[in-house]
């Protein structure tokens, strides 16, 4: 009876870290994606300052991010956003409008990506 007791304790353990770091990258994410939409938004309007200092402080708050995602999610993931971030800076340094939407598009889709592959459903557990 104590070893039921003891594996169902640690299985209702087990379940709540998985519920509770699932949530904490969904508000990660979440954050990342508030930003990916804002930087979005400053590069139509051609507001490269604002864009660009944005742009800076997506780049501390991945840094930040990335630390817990790396426990979770493929390196690759990763190294695909932190070479898009560095693009976009440069492309908003330089004020090229089609290739920041579309760096910011990407960021966006692979964001989105982590987030669809953290989710708890049947095709991820399977």
């Amino acid at each position: 009876m104590k070893n039921v007791l003891i594996a169902f304790s640690l299985f209702v353990i087990m379940m709540a870290g998985i519920f509770l770091s699932v949530n904490i990258i969904n508000v990660k994410c979440s954050k990342l994606q508030d930003l990916n939409c804002t930087l979005e938004s400053y590069i139509i309007k051609e507001k490269y300052q604002d864009a660009y200092e944005l742009s800076l402080t997506y780049i501390a708050e991945w840094k930040k991010t990335s630390k817990l995602l790396t426990i979770y999610t493929h390196h690759e993931d990763l190294d695909n956003i932190d070479s898009e971030i560095l693009k976009l800076t440069q492309y908003i340094k330089i004020k090229d409008k089609s290739e920041g939407l579309a760096t910011v598009h990407v960021m966006k889709y692979l964001v989105d990506h982590i987030m669809s592959h953290e989710k708890v459903s049947i095709s991820n557990i399977f």
